[in-house]
């Protein structure tokens, strides 16, 4: 990947989204550049998730992380400067937390475990290792365990779906352990 992968606007950020996701959404939430992103995902067995996708641009400035490593900025709807926020887990919907990393092909999507992310700094960041990126270029899908246990997700577009129920099943997991 290049040094600088382009920034997305919100409006492409969710329409390289549901792309990803394709025959899986059943709907989702009209607009230009939802914030964040309501989706409504059917399953290969045919159950339903209910999403609601906060989309972040990732990136690798300069001087502002290592250089083996890619952030996204945080700054959640609403959200003001000093405040902390959290993610909405209102009406049975599922936060997603996911970055999208843009090179001159194909990017991929991050996505982070929402449940390790509460009380939310205003621009706080999340970081990926560029390795995760890099082995997502080539493998369908990309789990990378942080310091902190955490689990990230690391796919191409074309693997979205499958990122998200991975995703799911690491929540799952992590659930059925406390």
């Amino acid at each position: 990947m290049p040094e600088k992968p382009k920034k997305l606007s919100k409006q492409q950020l969710n329409e390289k989204f549901i792309e990803g996701l394709g025959g899986y959404v059943a709907w989702y939430s009209p607009g230009d550049g939802a914030n964040p992103l309501l989706i409504d995902m059917v399953t290969a067995n045919g159950r339903t998730f209910r999403l609601r996708a906060y989309l972040f641009n990732l990136t690798n400035p300069p001087g502002g992380r290592a250089l083996d490593e890619y952030k996204a900025q945080i700054i959640l709807p609403g959200q003001k400067k000093g405040e902390k926020a959290s993610l909405d887990y209102s009406d049975q919907r599922l936060p997603v937390l996911a970055a999208y990393a843009q090179d001159d092909g194909d990017g991929v999507f991050v996505l982070w475990d929402a449940n390790r992310h509460e009380q939310i700094s205003f621009s706080s960041n999340i970081q990926v290792k560029s390795d995760a990126i890099l082995r997502a270029s080539y493998e369908k899908l990309v789990c990378s365990r942080r310091t902190n246990k955490e689990t990230i997700v690391t796919v191409r577009p074309q693997f979205l779906y499958e990122g998200i129920m991975k995703r799911i099943d690491i929540m799952v997991e992590q659930e059925l352990e406390t």
